[in-house]
């Protein structure tokens, strides 16, 4: 079993008695003020032009073959909820789950998975479902995010294994909307806003989106997830203002 560590930061503030003005005080900086403003919460991503994510990345990038596999079963999707819809449910009917306790995360190419039929968990779920609807002319964006309550709970030393989530953000009806790979959706969708209201206890925290793992990750770096997890964990009193900032309905 992994032993679990509490990180502890220390921050020694050195007081000065000096005879000055009320001018020439200065206010000592909030860490966490200094640690949120070093954060992009877009993540990179061009909002306003959607259209970039069409591309696939490295790893997301499905072949005519299986494109066509997927075209002959339903047919060409409409470019509204219903057709991204349509997309999703085919891949929960046609793949078979396998649970790899994380240890396939950004394995395989979606094409790897297309060969044998089989999605790992969130991860590969999502690889599957953009991928393909970016081929069908829906941009896509996968989010990857940290469970809220497994936060605090690492931080005290409580939780006995990582707990997160990968979804998707796609656009359509000019319009990004949530899409999570049970094939529930938000459709007044914050994209601007890293937390993400559900049904997890506490919600979930955004820390990485691309349009795929290995873009906002590396192909190498396995350990990127557990990485950014820990430092949400590390540092999540630094969120708490940020929490249950939004109320998201999820329509089926």
């Amino acid at each position: 079993m992994r032993t679990l560590k509490i990180f502890i930061l220390l921050i020694s503030i050195p007081i000065f008695f000096t005879s000055c003005s009320k001018d020439d005080e200065k206010e000592i900086p909030d860490p966490c003020v200094n640690y949120l403003n070093s954060i992009d919460f877009s993540f990179g991503i061009d909002y306003d032009s959607p259209d970039k994510y069409l591309t696939p990345g490295e790893q997301s990038d499905l072949s005519d073959s299986h494109l066509e596999e997927v075209r002959d079963a339903i047919g060409t999707p409409e470019k509204n909820i219903d057709g991204i819809l349509q997309v999703c449910h085919w891949v929960n009917q046609n793949f078979t789950f396998e649970n790899a306790g994380g240890n396939m995360v950004g394995k395989l190419t979606v094409d790897e998975h297309f060969e044998i039929k089989t999605f790992y968990g969130c991860h590969s779920a999502a690889l599957i479902i953009s991928s393909i609807l970016r081929e069908f002319g829906f941009p896509a964006v996968m989010i990857e995010t940290s469970d809220v309550q497994w936060g605090y709970d690492y931080n005290e030393g409580t939780a006995q294994y990582f707990a997160g989530h990968v979804m998707s953000e796609i656009f359509v009806n000019n319009k990004w909307v949530l899409l999570d790979n049970n094939c529930t959706y938000v459709n007044d969708y914050d994209k601007n806003n890293p937390f993400i209201d559900t049904n997890r206890d506490k919600g979930l925290f955004v820390f990485a989106k691309g349009v795929d793992f290995w873009e906002y990750s590396s192909h190498d770096e396995i350990n990127f997830t557990h990485d950014e997890m820990i430092k949400f964990s590390e540092n999540i009193n630094c969120y708490e203002e940020m929490f249950n900032t939004v109320n998201y309905n999820w329509s089926n």
